[in-house]
């Protein structure tokens, strides 16, 4: 009695119940109907996200004759006017699955645009006929059981301990208990994915190698090289495709530290026939992805309507305001790839922005946390976001060394967000670094690439899902080994 009482007083205090969904949808366009409900949710019944899954591909259960469902959960609360009777938080989820297109004469465990379903509930139990909370069958099926233990961290995290707390590790418990990350990944059943282009895609069994392209006279590494023009950019994306990249990072101006900021009309001017040609000199290839590398939010925009498949920034959102929201409201839902930095390239590698009061990792992966969670505060859902640790930004050659020594540690400390940040895609670019010409004695970074592919392995060694690279032929064959030695 006094734990419910104590749930019931916490609940009172702010104001707000919290609730675990389950979201499920296999009709129709499911990337666009999970954004258009998670819009609703927040516009419609006033909820704010604590923490959401990975989204997951899944094999129908019970009804086999249908398509493949995209899974997901998440937790948060809603004021008490919509969520603290259960069936009330019922009835609005009812309402967001008919506005969505759901009919609710069809058979039952049949095909549907949008499901979403309440497992556990902050005010505790709840039994009737038309809700049962715990959800009754949710132990029973992996397609919920792995985007419930994604929000393990979210659970682990929160200061208030309440019926969905004890819900979610609970939840692990069982899905732990199955052996259920092992099971049901390598049965085919269950994928973690993320929307590329018109399709899903799923990471992590191979690492991608990025190749960069830049269209700039005074990249560090390679300014001048690529600028004489588009077909000059799009025959050496070409070669580098060729040798074995499979995403080609577009950028129109340094980001290296002391460089001089170039207006979003010039970046522009320098990326967008880039990119519109790359998109359609590829455009037969399934295994090709077009980023731009960009901290403009007008860039962005427009190297989405060009062909961009990834938007790359390396400012986490933080140089130019319209960054977040821009990206939030984009048609499609690129990928977002937010980078961990402090300053600009005129403060960056200053004494204050690369003194860290404590570990490094632990600094890098809570400053990576707060950006994604000001990424979902506009709107960009929380699975669209890619990690970057943000090697030779903001770093002494110190710390990036201790950050590819436990890029581990930096993923942990994302978990409070769910599994969508914490088993995001991460991207590594330590190609040709200063750091790495410091420990190796070449000054020139043209003769950095042994060291590159060693920094390379080590970061794939770490976890490392995608690596940015300059020369693409020796890092995809170091990537290859890499992948042939630990995934």
């Amino acid at each position: 009695l006094a734990r419910r009482l104590a749930r019931a007083n916490a609940t009172v205090a702010d104001g707000r119940t919290r609730a675990v969904l389950a979201l499920g949808s296999n009709q129709g366009d499911r990337v666009g109907l999970f954004r258009d409900a998670f819009a609703k949710l927040r516009r419609d019944l006033g909820f704010e996200l604590h923490a959401h899954s990975s989204l997951y591909e899944t094999a129908p259960a019970y009804v086999e004759d249908q398509g493949k469902f995209l899974n997901a959960a998440c937790v948060g609360s809603f004021p008490d006017d919509v969520a603290r009777d259960p069936l009330a938080l019922l009835d609005g989820l009812k309402a967001i699955e008919a506005a969505l297109g759901r009919d609710f004469g069809t058979r039952r465990y049949g095909p549907r645009p949008m499901d979403l379903d309440v497992i556990f509930h902050g005010q505790g139990s709840h039994s009737c006929d038309r809700l049962t909370v715990p959800h009754a069958r949710y132990a029973e099926r992996p397609f919920v059981l792995a985007p419930l233990a994604d929000l393990t961290g979210a659970a682990t995290a929160t200061t208030t301990s309440d019926a969905t707390t004890e819900g979610l590790l609970e939840a692990r418990r069982i899905w732990d208990g199955t052996d259920g990350e092992v099971t049901a990944m390598e049965s085919g059943d269950i994928a973690r994915v993320i929307p590329m282009r018109d399709r899903l895609w799923s990471w992590g069994r191979e690492t991608m190698v990025m190749g960069i392209l830049n269209v700039t006279p005074d990249s560090f590494s390679d300014g001048g090289a690529y600028d004489g023009g588009v077909d000059v950019a799009v025959r050496h994306a070409r070669e580098m495709v060729a040798a074995g990249a499979t995403i080609i990072d577009v950028g129109g101006q340094s980001t290296r530290p002391g460089a001089t900021r170039v207006s979003g009309e010039v970046e522009s001017s320098r990326v967008i026939p880039v990119i519109r040609a790359l998109a359609q000199a590829f455009r037969e290839r399934e295994d090709v992805y077009i980023s731009v590398d960009t901290f403009y939010g007008a860039v962005a925009s427009a190297a989405a309507d060009a062909g961009a498949d990834i938007i790359n920034d390396v400012s986490g959102g933080a140089w130019d305001p319209a960054m977040l929201p821009t990206v939030a409201r984009l048609e499609k839902p690129l990928p977002y790839v937010v980078m961990h930095v402090r300053g600009d390239p005129n403060s960056m590698q200053s004494a204050k922005n690369t003194t860290y009061d404590g570990h490094i990792c632990d600094e890098v992966g809570d400053g990576l946390l707060a950006t994604a969670r000001r990424c979902v505060e506009y709107g960009i859902e929380p699975w669209r976001l890619w990690i970057d640790p943000g090697i030779g930004f903001a770093k002494t050659g110190r710390a990036n060394i201790e950050l590819l020594r436990d890029l581990p540690r930096v993923r942990s400390r994302l978990a409070p967000l769910g599994g969508a940040l914490m088993n995001a895609p991460m991207l590594v670019g330590a190609s040709r670094k200063r750091f790495l010409g410091e420990i190796s004695g070449r000054s020139e970074a043209s003769e950095r690439d042994a060291a590159s592919v060693a920094a390379l392995v080590a970061a794939v060694r770490g976890g490392a899902d995608v690596v940015r690279v300059h020369n693409v032929a020796l890092s995809a064959d170091a990537a290859r080994v890499a992948d042939a030695l630990w995934r």
